[in-house]
């Protein structure tokens, strides 16, 4: 523990603080937050709404530390007392201050805010009388974020307790205290925000709170909180998209008449890519495993980080390296990824849990000096939650030791230092993603290396002629990756026509796109976009100033200059709001109350002190040998040490006392035990069992107790509408003694509690009701849902090579990856579009590489592929591959005999005719061999080989429902849809083709969705 902090019940007393007696049960003086946000076009209007009020009868000074989003140009502050409203002034911040604690003194009201961070703010209100309440706003502009087709706005509510080092000089203003989500009494929280995009709105979401929406027109959505009651404990974040064509150039300008106007630029460059483009990359995984990484993100971050490896190309390298306030590395040289290396760097990332400090540089400045190799592209990828209180100092050192590396961040958590995290990604050119506490890692690492993966466009610029434009910012212009747009502010002091010309680089040489644009000369409906124009300068002269520590003083002076002339927040600027007047007023005690943060979401809290992680030494050896062994040990009773998780070979996570730890110092600097043996987990209580299903009236009890004001659609996982029953479809029964002695005897399912045949029996009943009874409406949800499942375990799986086969066999593997190409290009998913591109490239190189290899149904499958390929993007390095591998296709026609050989070359000659690269009647027998293979479908009762998939498939295409259904019963009953698995097609002794199987069982599943 710190020992020159003290905090009682969650709360940190600092100098100067009074607690007279009985105060320490009284509400917080914070009572309530209210966002309302007017979100028009591409920039957000906000105002942030809090109520302080005084329930002690003593005047009190209520403090209180907040975030705000990183790039909010914060801009206005007023106070209203009863009817009284005082509005703020922008002064520089030691007047600020003085002018603050002069009213305070002299018994006025007033307001103060300061700017610790970018995205960390203090509000101090004073004279705060008995029984009074006093409302304070303040107000701010941001741009929506776009990126993928998808609008973003986010509104940071807590922070996760940081890691300050010793160096830090401004500790106690940015180390807030914390109060557990437990204790929630008077901390509530509401948002509303009115939402005109300008154009028709599609899917409106949050992945962090649910919403009632109400749709005022095409175009505009009114949005609030759909529960009441909630709590300021993890990030805000909406998220929108279009119904209509994806926004390429979005041109905003503002200017009062005479004056120099000011423009926001929202492009998107028009450019085709291919492989040959893609440079060779060495990847650098840094993974902090610190104390406040504890719990969900430590094991958020290590699935990601396995998640993004399966992402790199054949030809790639890469390094892991984690850190605390030590280091530990896979190896001193960066790896080549194969299968062997990619089992080593699973290991290793499997064995790592949270403890220790956030020491953020020694890590970046190992990776960094590690050997480099001329022909790669250095990659770091950062995952952290950025707990730290030095940024400027982990900025500082990073712009000088960065080279030619590029760095990617990945903020894994709830309430995640986002200023310093896009920081790096704006320093390093790289991208910055999100991952939230219960988010889709899959889904959420797909798009982050779809972005590291494919640099789009980088050294851009952008020139004018017949247009005098000035002061372009961000700069440097930041490169592009696929999925972004590039947005600019910038200053005009033109009117009339003018051209803009983008250039950069791509892979394949120069690149320049031109836009015209007619500059106006006055518009005046969008003055934000000045607001944040100044934001953007303000921001890049900070940046300079961390490059150039000798230009402070004259920096200082512009970036107070620019906060005084727009009324803006700065490190040198602060809003001060105060009672001007001269009346006298009677000196009375006041009371400070520092105003605790929630702590977030997910965070492991102890009441008794500061939640700011600790550095703790792991116990050794010897010391886990001296844990009595017992069955009376109580493991709840040890005491944690903050920040450590380790991994006991029971399979439990607990840690020493701290006396036990004190007591054996030396031994507690030793090196970690050996990684502990992988313990199947126990069984799960027979109550859970039956909790995994959601009856109807658990729905409409929850469906009241969240009070919903209007009518709301749950979340399809909650509840959804009662199709109409039909029984069309169907699923094969099985009988309840099958179900329960096929899950008893699965090798997988290991359990010292014995179940009994009731309680299995009643989970089977009430999915079997699930199964049998719903309509084609149904099967059209789920059979998708059951595929995507599919496809992510293909991605998660994929072989280093580019494979989902580790057979020996060459034309197997080649067979199985053709498969899975398929599936994927069947949902919409190529190397060049869509959610999976990393992967697919590395099929299709793989598949290339050995073209001169096919034969057979390899050949077949692979010809499919490429003609599949080309009938989508109609371009000719499509077309190129296409026709290679057709002439190939053609030749070997008449050598097709088996039944699964002639039906899937017609398959594939249908796919050629379909392309326009044959015609009708150029490949003999094609309806022929298709009509003799669905004479041969037959009534399977299990899937016993590889070869049975192919005989279900026969089934599918043959058009006989009942053969067909039958068969995809049994391919859905070995479907897994939970765990590490989930998504895969595990069939009793066919453990070794896993990837085969599901791969194969992949494109059956398509098959059947396209035939629906």
């Amino acid at each position: 523990m710190v020992k020159d902090e003290i905090f009682y019940r969650g709360r940190k007393i600092t100098e100067g603080t009074m607690m007279p007696a009985g105060m320490e049960d009284c509400p917080l003086p914070l009572t309530f937050t209210e966002l309302r946000a007017a979100i028009t076009g591409m920039v957000a209007d906000v105002k942030v709404i809090q109520k302080f009020q005084n329930t002690i009868d003593k005047n009190i000074e209520a403090v209180y530390v907040f975030p705000l989003p990183v790039d909010s140009a914060v801009h206005s502050l007023e106070i209203k007392i009863g009817e009284r409203i005082i509005k703020s002034e922008i002064k520089e911040k030691e007047e600020a201050k003085r002018v603050y604690e002069q009213a305070k003194h002299e018994m006025k009201q007033g307001a103060l805010l300061e700017q610790e961070r970018p995205n960390l703010f203090t509000m101090s209100v004073a004279n705060i009388e008995p029984e009074q309440e006093i409302l304070v706003t303040l107000q701010y502009y941001e741009t929506i974020v776009y990126e993928e087709g998808e609008y973003e706005f986010v509104f940071p509510m807590t922070i996760t307790p940081r890691y300050i080092p010793q160096d830090v000089t401004d500790k106690e203003k940015i180390s807030p205290a914390f109060k557990s989500s437990a204790r929630t009494s008077g901390r509530e929280i509401n948002i509303f925000i009115d939402l005109d995009a300008g154009f028709p709105i599609g899917e409106v979401t949050s992945p962090t709170h649910l919403l009632y929406i109400e749709e005022k027109s095409e175009h505009i959505r009114n949005i609030q909180l759909a529960r009441e009651g909630e709590i300021p404990d993890k990030d805000f974040i909406l998220k929108y998209s279009s119904t209509g064509e994806k926004v390429e150039n979005n041109l905003t300008f503002y200017r009062e008449e005479g004056k120099t106007g000011t423009f926001m630029f929202h492009l998107t460059p028009k450019i085709d890519y291919g492989p040959e483009e893609m440079l060779k990359r060495e990847i650098i995984f840094i993974l902090d495993r610190s104390g406040s990484m504890e719990g969900t993100p430590m094991e958020q971050a290590k699935k990601a980080l396995k998640a993004c490896l399966r992402t790199l190309r054949w030809g790639d390298s890469f390094a892991i390296i984690n850190f605390d306030d030590q280091l530990d590395i896979l190896s001193d040289r960066s790896l080549a990824f194969n299968d062997e290396n990619l089992k080593k760097a699973d290991d290793f990332v499997n064995a790592t849990y949270a403890r220790g400090w956030t020491e953020i540089l020694p890590a970046m400045e190992y990776a960094l000096h590690m050997p480099v190799n001329k022909e790669y592209l250095r990659q770091i990828i950062f995952l952290t939650d950025g707990a730290v209180g030095n940024e400027d100092q982990v900025l500082k050192e990073i712009e000088k030791i960065l080279g030619k590396a590029r760095i990617f961040t990945f903020g894994i958590g709830s309430s995640v230092n986002r200023y310093l995290l896009d920081k790096m990604a704006q320093i390093g050119r790289g991208t910055v993603n999100y991952l939230l506490e219960n988010e889709d890692i899959e889904e959420a690492v797909q798009k982050f290396a779809n972005q590291t993966a494919f640099p789009v466009l980088s050294d851009i610029s952008l020139e004018w002629e017949d247009g005098a434009i000035s002061d372009l910012y961000p700069l440097p212009v930041p490169d592009i990756y696929f999925g972004q747009v590039l947005h600019l502010l910038g200053r005009f002091h033109t009117c009339g026509k003018a051209k803009a010309i983008l250039k950069g680089r791509t892979g394949q040489g120069e690149f320049s796109q031109e836009f015209s644009v007619e500059l106006p000369e006055k518009d005046d409906k969008n003055r934000a976009i000045e607001t944040l124009w100044a934001r953007k300068r303000i921001d890049h002269l900070l940046d300079r100033l961390r490059e150039y520590p000798r230009e402070t003083h004259s920096i200082r002076d512009e970036v107070i200059g620019l906060s005084m002339k727009y009324h803006l927040m700065s490190p040198y600027t602060s809003l001060v709001a105060v009672e001007k007047d001269d009346k006298e007023r009677e000196k009375k005690e006041i009371i400070r109350v520092d105003v605790p943060l929630m702590v977030p979401e997910g965070y492991k809290y102890d009441s008794s002190a500061p939640p700011v992680p600790q550095q703790v030494p792991y116990p050794s050896q010897s010391i886990m040998a001296s844990i009595p062994d017992s069955d009376d040990l109580c493991f709840d009773s040890l005491e944690l040490c903050a920040g450590t998780g380790m991994q006991i070979s029971t399979g439990l996570s607990f840690s020493l006392s701290d006396m036990l730890c004190e007591e054996s110092e030396p031994e507690c600097m030793a090196s970690p035990p050996p990684v502990p043996a992988i313990i199947p987990a126990p069984c799960p209580p027979k109550s859970l069992i039956k909790r995994q299903i959601m009856s109807d009236t658990s729905i409409k009890q929850d469906e009241e107790d969240m009070k919903i004001k209007s009518s709301f659609e749950f979340d399809k996982g909650i509840a959804m509408e009662k199709a109409d029953m039909s029984d069309d479809l169907f699923f094969e029964e099985i009988s309840p003694e099958e179900s329960c002695c096929e899950i008893l005897s699965d090798e997988s399912f290991e359990c010292d509690e014995e179940i009994s045949p009731e309680e299995v029996t009643f989970a089977f009943s009430v999915e079997e009701k699930v199964l049998s009874e719903k309509s084609k409406p149904y099967f059209k949800d789920v059979i998708p849902e059951m595929l995507n499942l599919t496809l992510k375990y293909l991605a998660r799986n994929q072989t280093a090579e580019g494979s989902w086969s580790k057979e020996d066999d060459l034309s197997r593997r080649i067979t199985s990856t053709a498969f899975g190409v398929l599936a994927f290009i069947g949902q919409g998913h190529t190397n060049k579009s869509g959610n999976y591109r990393p992967q697919l490239e590395k099929a299709l190189s793989f598949i290339k590489s050995n073209m001169d290899k096919l034969s057979g149904l390899s050949l077949i499958l692979s010809s499919r592929v490429f003609f599949e390929l080309y009938h989508l993007s109609g371009k000719k390095k499509e077309k190129i591959d296409a026709e290679k591998v057709l002439s190939k296709f053609r030749e070997s026609w008449i050598s097709y005999e088996s039944t699964v050989e002639k039906l899937f070359a017609s398959l594939a000659g249908k796919s050629a005719i379909k392309t326009g690269l044959i015609k009708e009647g150029d490949l003999p027998d094609i309806d022929k061999w298709i009509e003799e293979a669905g004479q041969e479908a037959k009534q399977l009762n299990g899937i016993i080989t590889i070869d049975d998939m192919f005989t279900g498939f026969i089934s599918i295409i043959s058009g006989k429902k009942d053969l067909s259904i039958s068969f995809f019963n049994l391919l859905a009953y070995n479907h897994i849809n939970y765990g590490e698995d989930s998504g895969c097609i595990r069939i009793q002794g066919l453990h070794s083709l896993i990837l085969d199987v599901t791969a194969t069982g992949a494109f059956i599943i398509f098959t059947w969705i396209e035939g629906m």
